[in-house]
């Protein structure tokens, strides 16, 4: 019998359409958000939820809080949170599980009403905007120190060394073990290293007898000023200061202000410098050191550098030269006192 095509063809039964889900996580621009898409049998949730909960970067944080910091003053900032602010505090918690169909869809986010006041309120109580004697300001007003500049350019205080370019070696950086800010610059140098006066003037004050405090003393000092939430002037200037010279630059370096230079953390100062005695600009008459550190308090060479600062007056109130100013202004002012 002859063989003949059937009629009708059988079809095939179709498949399904079924879209294959890649597990994947995305995170927000502002970094406070990670979102988790995954297939329903959940392929790859454990390792991406340890992404999603891993603590936000310090440094979305504190852009959100203050916009614009320069990359120095970031950095300084951020190695400061660090030791204020746990990696609990900075993870991203559950917010939401949503069945899309074939995919699973789990966010977590960072509640920010908690965390964000804390970063804003430490800045606030940063930010230099008052006189740095407070309890004798009789309104004084803090002049624009980008605009301000001395009638002859200084020398700097230690030959060779240059103002350095990390904000936490300048003025208006925070200083979380005294509850202070920092008033001036710092010149890490080896111990032993020649200062010199910046500007011809008197010396006023020459600490030639100076002893070291106790160690327990000085973290019993600091206690007390962390009570207060700031540094008081006569823990600054008696403690803190370690062996200092201070010269007096009468009112013509900047017209209009009696201007001093501060030289703190000396390990020795020449015996014939005391106070009255007329100094030149170049004149060697200290070295380096670390006395007032808690290194020096635990007989150790360590953490040796010259603090310098450079203190206008008025007869409102007194500033430290570069007060309320960003870093983008302030470097370049520090800069231009010197004659490099």
């Amino acid at each position: 019998m002859a063989c003949t095509n059937p009629l009708h063809k059988s079809s095939r039964p179709e498949l399904p359409i079924v879209n294959i889900v890649t597990p994947s996580i995305s995170i927000s621009g502002n970094g406070l958000t990670a979102t988790i898409i995954t297939d329903r049998e959940l392929t790859g949730l454990d390792s991406l939820t340890s992404l999603a909960k891993k603590p936000i970067p310090f440094r979305d944080l504190i852009e959100m809080a203050h916009p614009g910091l320069h990359d120095s003053s970031m950095a300084m900032y951020t190695n400061l949170f660090s030791s204020k602010i746990t990696d609990h505090e900075l993870m991203r918690s559950l917010y939401k599980l949503e069945n899309h169909s074939n995919q699973i869809m789990v966010m977590y986010t960072m509640d920010t009403t908690l965390i964000m006041p804390k970063i804003r309120t430490f800045f606030a109580k940063t930010e230099p905007i008052h006189p740095i004697e407070p309890l004798f300001d009789r309104g004084g007003i803090i002049p624009d120190f980008s605009h301000l500049s001395p009638t002859i350019t200084l020398m700097l205080p230690c030959e060779g060394l240059s103002v350095p370019q990390k904000a936490s070696r300048l003025p208006n950086a925070p200083r979380n073990y005294r509850a202070g800010i920092h008033r001036g610059i710092d010149f890490f140098s080896n111990w032993g290293t020649v200062v010199q006066a910046v500007a011809d003037g008197i010396i006023i004050r020459s600490d030639l007898d100076f002893e070291e405090v106790p160690a327990d003393f000085r973290i019993e000092i600091l206690n007390r000023a962390s009570k207060l939430d700031r540094t008081p002037s006569d823990i600054f200037n008696s403690v803190l200061l370690g062996k200092t010279v201070v010269i007096d630059h009468g009112f013509d370096l900047f017209p209009g202000y009696r201007s001093i230079t501060i030289y703190a953390h000396l390990s020795y100062i020449n015996p014939g410098i005391k106070p009255g005695y007329q100094i030149k600009a170049g004149e060697i008459f200290a070295k380096t050191g670390n006395t007032g550190t808690r290194a020096s308090t635990l007989g150790t060479h360590g953490e040796s550098h010259l603090h310098w600062e450079l203190i206008l007056q008025d007869g409102q109130g007194e500033y430290y030269f570069g007060q309320n100013l960003a870093y983008e202004k302030l470097y370049p002012a520090l800069q231009s006192l010197f004659n490099h």
